[in-house]
């Protein structure tokens, strides 16, 4: 399943015409991300939701022990490939997803959100950073906000909301 991808803009007017999975595959920092949204057959789920926010894991937040745990996770060797699990890796990209278009004001007031895949997501702020705490205390920071799409907002995290 191909993404259609242009090139790498700002959050803006030009942002505001495509929709939050073509505007991260626009964007170097999440191909990581937007991979693994491909190899989960997740694709149709992020293009055609409505008022949507993703908290989208960087290259970085993936990178080193948490890429391997994930990839070994999500995509399990099956003879020899690495095959999406049908079940698991839909749901590890739906915990990036809150349903309602949430922005950095909204997500400085404390709070709780239900993700997509159903699990509870606090959010806080201390001295101008947002931080995310999922179940098990996994947490990861907002590390740029409010990056516009047609069909929501999406903010960069420092780590997956997944272990």
């Amino acid at each position: 399943m191909a993404v259609t991808a242009g090139a790498a803009t700002a959050p803006g007017a030009a942002a505001q015409q495509r929709n939050c999975i073509d505007v991260l595959a626009g964007m170097s920092e999440f191909s990581r991300f937007v991979n693994g949204v491909i190899r989960a057959r997740a694709v149709a789920d992020f293009r055609n939701a409505n008022s949507i926010t993703i908290f989208a894991p960087t290259n970085d937040a993936l990178s080193g022990g948490a890429r391997s745990v994930l990839v070994d996770r999500l995509f399990p060797l099956v003879d020899g490939n690495r095959e999406a699990d049908p079940v698991l890796a839909p749901a590890a990209f739906q915990a990036h997803v809150i349903q309602g278009r949430h922005d950095a004001a909204a997500l400085s007031q404390n709070g709780s959100l239900t993700t997509a895949a159903g699990t509870q997501l606090r959010h806080s702020a201390a001295n101008g950073v947002v931080t995310l705490t999922a179940q098990g205390d996994t947490s990861a920071r907002v590390t740029r906000a409010d990056i516009a799409c047609s069909n929501g907002v999406i903010h960069a995290i420092d780590a997956p909301l997944i272990r």
